[in-house]
């Protein structure tokens, strides 16, 4: 039996559902009805791809790896934390110097004269490399007591009670100049926002993305005293913390765009729901619009509403779906196929699946697409997986891989203030992102492993000065 004469057939007997008149109120124009599918389905026109991807502007081929962080780590960026860390020094000298004992290690910062942007590039490095080398205290790194413990290239750099200085001054803002807490227009993202705004200027600038790209969020694990915290009870590495949406190529983890919520209050969503504003704004943000960008998402950003908007701005999408979505139509909504059976319904360029894996799992995947057709995957017969589910499989993990690897060299030490935290957390993706630049731009025999690239990039800071 053909896909079209099914198709014909299942259009003729389906009568028009509830939420298939909702489809129709939502798009405020004659749309045409959802009817049923049958793989396989014929492959549709999409636009193809045709930008150009890689590295942008990188450093001469086979550079170090210390060329490569200074694409992102400016030093103009450097200069702003040597002049807010030494105002805030000031600062917080003039306001307690009455209660600061006689010898109190604060007043060493008066007689060195504040930090400099050879010093803050070399407090970096030692951040950096706390991740490749965790220990339980800071001050254990400058252990002498027991000699296999011992870690000298850290006493090299820094006396401990000077690293301690510098971590207690550091800052990146001028907290004169934001809104403090209970004022008018506080917003404790403030503290570090002009960090993030760097960032996804410069990411975006030395990065082309290939096709496929994810969103998710992202979680920088503290349990601070700040109403920034989200608990997910899902996020295995960090169930309390602060949440990042993210945009990431698909196949590498690479960042694009950061995005770091700030809350019910703050971050309200629109009449499409929070997920689809999120996924409008990244998108448009990061310059990745009406490219023909496959961009691949869980079930609380999919919608109908997006998958249309977003085929008008030449932008493909694929998802899960909540069963409570609006606009779903019945027939999906209330499918009950057997295992390894997929129920299809189309709506012009819209395709949306009941996929039941599992016999162990009644109530089946939803799913949505406006790039796949209505077609098993060849590659999974035993029971057959519908394509849109093995996309959805392949690339919905970008912002996981980017996770993984972050996570393995970040060390994630406690810490008073949330904004260090996100701060580290964002020079550790800094970190990331270089070392993905240098692979695609590297044509030795011998590419280095991520932590061999994190060991000569501090090689490499520890040689300069």
């Amino acid at each position: 039996m053909s896909s079209e004469s099914d198709a014909s057939d299942a259009l003729d007997l389906q009568a028009p559902s509830d939420t298939d008149l909702e489809g129709e109120e939502f798009d405020r124009r004659p749309p045409n009805p959802w009817f049923r599918v049958f793989p396989p389905e014929p492959a549709r026109d999409h636009v193809i791809f045709q930008e150009v991807t890689g590295p942008v502007r990188p450093p001469p081929r086979d550079a170090s790896p210390l060329a490569y962080f200074q694409l992102f780590f400016t030093i103009e960026l450097v200069r702003s934390f040597v002049i807010e860390t030494n105002r805030y020094a000031a600062s917080f000298i003039e306001r307690n110097q009455r209660a600061l004992g006689h010898a109190s290690r604060v007043w060493r910062w008066l007689r060195t004269g504040g930090t400099t942007v050879s010093e803050i590039k070399a407090f970096v490095a030692v951040i950096l490399d706390m991740g490749l080398i965790q220990k339980n205290r800071i001050a254990d790194y400058w252990e002498v007591k027991y000699r296999s413990q011992s870690t000298p290239w850290f006493r090299k750099i820094f006396s401990r009670n000077r690293f301690q200085l510098l971590l207690k001054f550091f800052h990146i803002v001028d907290n004169r100049a934001i809104p403090g807490r209970g004022e008018v227009g506080h917003d404790p993202r403030n503290k570090f926002q002009n960090l993030i705004d760097h960032c996804n200027r410069k990411f975006k600038q030395h990065y082309k993305p290939r096709e496929m790209l994810s969103i998710d969020e992202s979680m920088v694990g503290s349990r601070n005293r700040c109403d920034l915290i989200q608990f997910m009870p899902n996020k295995h590495h960090h169930r309390f913390g602060m949440k990042l949406w993210v945009v990431c190529e698909a196949s590498t983890g690479y960042n694009l765009q950061l995005h770091a919520y700030g809350g019910a209050r703050r971050d309200r969503g629109g009449e499409n729901g929070l997920g689809y504003d999120f996924v409008i704004d990244l998108l448009r943000e990061a310059r990745l619009l009406r490219k023909s960008h496959h961009v691949v998402v869980d079930n609380f950003y999919t919608s109908v509403p997006l998958a249309r908007d977003l085929l008008d701005m030449e932008t493909y999408l694929t998802g899960t779906l909540h069963h409570n979505r609006r606009f779903i139509p019945a027939m999906i909504r209330n499918a009950r196929p057997q295992v390894g059976e997929t129920v299809y319904a189309r709506q012009g360029e819209v395709l949306c699946a009941a996929y039941r894996e599992k016999l162990s799992k009644p109530k089946p995947v939803l799913m949505l697409s406006t790039h796949e057709p209505a077609q098993n995957d060849p590659g999974h017969n035993n029971p057959p997986k519908p394509v849109i589910v093995t996309t959805y499989n392949k690339y919905m993990c970008g912002v996981d891989i980017s996770d993984m690897m972050l996570f393995a060299y970040n060390d994630e030490r406690k810490s008073m203030k949330y904004w260090k935290k996100m701060v580290f957390n964002v020079l550790h993706r800094m970190m990331l992102n270089a070392y993905i630049i240098y692979k695609q731009n590297t044509t030795d025999q011998h590419i280095f492993t991520r932590e061999e690239f994190y060991k000569e990039r501090s090689y490499a800071r520890c040689t300069l000065d």
